[in-house]
């Protein structure tokens, strides 16, 4: 048996920056999920993998891409 493990990140700002984020996530192909509330968009990015190793790394990739924004 298997197991697997996870990590959900969320993020919530205005619809211009949530545009950026999710043309990043489309590229790379994360999971997520979007909601609206007003002019508030939420985001739950969901990483997962085998093992712990395996999803630190790819966790670190995530949050590497995503900085990418703030330059």
């Amino acid at each position: 048996m298997s197991t697997e493990n996870h990590v959900v990140v969320s993020w919530s700002g205005n619809e211009s920056e949530s545009k950026r984020l999710i043309e990043i996530l489309n590229r790379f192909n994360y999971s997520f999920t979007h909601q609206v509330n007003g002019e508030i968009i939420q985001l739950e990015i969901t990483v997962e993998s085998e093992g712990i190793r395996e999803l630190r790394d790819a966790v670190d990739e995530l949050l590497v891409q995503l900085s990418s924004l703030e330059d």
